[in-house]
């Protein structure tokens, strides 16, 4: 397991979900969610308001670019 850190970031693992893996959040607070993923919760983010935005136009981006392939 590598660990990278640079200001704001800080990735321990690498994950791959299957297209069958388990979603669901807990918004904490005001302006903060936590997006958990799998089974027994094995991955989570937690992510402000702003990277929530920027992460679903990323994703909105991704699927338009898998539609037009």
């Amino acid at each position: 397991m590598a660990l990278f850190t640079q200001p704001g970031v800080s990735v321990e693992t690498w994950v791959d979900l299957a297209h069958d893996v388990p979603m669901r959040m807990d918004a904490s607070g005001v302006d903060q969610a936590t997006l958990h993923f799998g089974q027994g919760d094995e991955y989570s983010m937690t992510m402000n308001r702003a990277n929530l935005t920027q992460l679903v136009d990323l994703a909105t981006q991704a699927i338009a670019a898998l539609d037009a392939a």
